[in-house]
């Protein structure tokens, strides 16, 4: 897996507040349970994700999480890179090699290079509106 789970739930999680009337806010618990994801394991990212000011939260009975971002105009890239996630697809050897480079290749080292910048370049352009549209169509 390139990502950790912590990043994969946060796109998820992402996705699944964008497919939401705009300003509605959802409860941990709800989010969990449509996306088949460990509650408190969802709590972290969440808070994560209200950090980054990606999300907003409201405590209270009334409360929960909801958007605070255009998601037509958020990025996958720009989700990675703000969850520190974007070493694993830019720097790591997919082999997982210490010393995989251009100079010193692995294996793989020649098709991983290809395969990543275009990765890189998708996720420059999925939008999380497209992101919501994917995790929508899972569930």
């Amino acid at each position: 897996m390139i990502y950790s789970q912590s990043t994969v739930y946060a796109v998820e999680a992402l996705g699944y507040m964008t497919s939401l009337p705009a300003g509605q806010s959802v409860k941990a618990k709800d989010i969990a349970s449509r996306l088949n994801i460990p509650e408190h394991f969802l709590g972290k990212v969440l808070s994560q994700l209200v950090k980054k000011k990606f999300i907003s939260s409201t405590k209270g009975p009334t409360g929960g999480f909801s958007l605070l971002v255009n998601p037509d105009s958020i990025t996958l890239y720009r989700i990675l890179a703000s969850l520190d996630a974007l070493s694993n697809l830019e720097d790591e050897c997919v082999m997982g090699l210490k010393e995989c480079s251009n100079v010193h290749p692995c294996a793989f080292h020649d098709r991983w290079v290809v395969f990543r910048e275009e990765a890189i370049t998708r996720a420059q352009k999925l939008t999380l509106t497209e992101l919501s549209e994917i995790v929508m169509a899972k569930l």
